[in-house]
């Protein structure tokens, strides 16, 4: 930890603090990030390798570029689970660009983000999320209009694409307007998904400076309200119960020492 102190992290978990930051020591631990590395990369759909790529210096912060590319394989399984027709592309291209207004914002502004001890998002966390899904709809609108897709996007797909980014932390506001699009509850369900993965779990005990055992309980605790699809439910489950053994083992080897 930045302060000095010790937290436990599976061994094949890198964690880094930024060589540069205004913040001081007691809240350096939420800056902690995992490392970009080429092993994200093969995680990413073949047909969107390239715009991914395109996207990366604007998913520096906040460990998006990792979070991106581990979870972009969860939507094809969460449309392939649903029985509605969806936009793939759309799907996948906001995923993509989702959490890019991440890059435009100070060290403090994602510190505040991140003062949760769950999911569910209160106090100063959510002022800065706000900010980061506004940030980065006008960041998808530019790149979508600079980008040269092998097959043009339509009007309505880069609208759609921009109204998941905008509102893919607060779907519900959508609601008033009658049914939330299917396309934009893949996006929020894929996102939340990074919660319950190994990498962010462990990641998460340390940048919230939670508890693993009490972490795991709220995020049980958070889990039905967090996700819009009984899909996007049924993957977090089983992503949890895969997490809830991992810290088993974690308490396991820790009160045999």
């Amino acid at each position: 930890m930045p302060t000095g102190e010790t937290a436990w992290i599976p061994s094949d978990l890198e964690l880094r603090v930024p060589e540069k930051s205004l913040l001081d020591a007691a809240r350096l631990h939420y800056l902690l990030y995992i490392p970009w590395a080429e092993k994200y990369l093969r995680l990413v759909p073949n047909e969107y390798k390239t715009f991914f790529t395109f996207a990366l210096p604007f998913l520096a912060a906040r460990t998006t570029d990792v979070h991106v590319a581990n979870c972009l394989p969860f939507a094809r399984e969460l449309i392939a689970a649903t029985p509605q027709a969806t936009d793939a592309r759309v799907i996948h291209i906001a995923f993509i660009l989702h959490d890019s207004g991440w890059s435009q914002m100070s060290d403090a502004e994602i510190a505040d983000s991140l003062g949760v001890k769950g999911v569910a998002l209160s106090g100063a966390a959510v002022s800065p999320k706000e900010k980061h899904a506004r940030l980065g709809r006008d960041i998808a609108a530019r790149v979508l209009n600079e980008y040269r897709f092998d097959a043009p996007l339509s009007t309505a797909q880069k609208e759609l694409i921009c109204t998941a980014i905008l509102y893919h932390d607060k779907p519900w506001e959508l609601a008033h307007n009658g049914d939330i699009p299917i396309d934009v509850k893949l996006v929020c369900d894929v996102d939340h998904l990074w919660s319950f993965t190994r990498e962010n779990f462990w990641q998460d005990t340390v940048r919230k400076n939670v508890h693993p055992r009490e972490y795991l309980e709220n995020l049980a605790q958070d889990l039905d309200g967090y996700f819009t699809t009984e899909q996007g439910k049924n993957k977090a489950r089983a992503l949890l119960h895969a997490r809830r053994a991992e810290v088993q083992a974690w308490e396991q080897i820790k009160n045999s020492r």
